[in-house]
């Protein structure tokens, strides 16, 4: 349940797992300043009872609506994937990282499982629940097939000012936080008609179909000065010096 304060604007970040959600979280804090409702050490923390049965960035669409009311926040947005390789991503991700796959279990294995006993809430920090069940209606939706510039555009109309980062760069992408030795999990025909019956609701909400990767939304219209403000920026991104200074900032803040 990331919060921030765009100008004189409350905006809640519906954060859907493994949807982009570390660069988006950092372009953020770098804009505006400190995230609320985002806790990055919420599994490092002794083993406790806590207060949340996940990590309050992965708020589901229930919860939030018990914890505040509707209309509480100024505007609301959201960062959603084509399903299957979101999966994918989550696999990997609870099996390289959070070690919550066993090793020897095989993709196909984990998701034939995943559909036996369904996307139960809270199970592995909400990162297989769908989309559906995390984005409030009414919030704005970015597709990740078309980039995060529409999200820096739209950050600039939020607030009537140009004053960020021009590009959101790449954070944890596989292989960033962990060795990966293994190689990729690439779903077979049976995978995706599966995915396809978990996540119906996803397919049928976002514009996404089985047989395409590119949602049916059109992407996001950009002027040339923008894309021209941002091809500088990622330029700038590229220099040693900047990504030093990246590296050493990224650790400071350890989102």
């Amino acid at each position: 349940m990331p919060l921030f304060k765009a100008a004189d604007r409350l905006v809640y970040y519906a954060h859907v797992p493994k949807c982009g959600g570390s660069a988006i979280a950092y372009y953020l804090i770098d804009r505006f300043g400190p995230l609320g409702f985002y806790d990055s050490f919420y599994h490092d923390r002794p083993d406790e009872t806590p207060w949340t049965r996940t990590s309050p960035q992965h708020v589901d669409v229930r919860a939030l609506e018990t914890l505040l009311p509707a209309r509480f926040f100024d505007a609301m947005f959201a960062v959603v994937r084509h399903p299957v390789p979101r999966t994918v991503s989550t696999y990997h991700f609870q099996r390289e990282v959070e070690k919550r796959i066993p090793d020897e279990t095989s993709f196909s294995e984990w998701l034939k499982g995943l559909e036996d006993k369904g996307t139960p809430r809270f199970e592995y920090d909400n990162h297989v629940l769908p989309m559906d069940q995390l984005v409030p209606e009414g919030a704005t939706i970015f597709h990740l097939e078309h980039g995060l510039d529409g999200l820096v555009h739209w950050c600039d109309l939020l607030t009537g000012r140009k004053d960020g980062p021009r590009a959101v760069t790449p954070e944890n992408a596989r292989g960033m936080l962990v060795d990966v030795k293994s190689e990729k999990a690439i779903p077979t025909e049976e995978d995706i008609a599966r995915i396809g019956r978990i996540y119906d609701a996803d397919f049928e909400r976002f514009g996404y179909t089985l047989d395409r990767r590119d949602p049916s939304t059109p992407p996001p219209e950009l002027t040339e000065a923008f894309l021209a403000e941002r091809d500088r920026a990622l330029d700038t991104m590229q220099r040693p010096v900047f990504r030093l200074k990246r590296w050493i900032r990224r650790r400071l803040q350890r989102v």
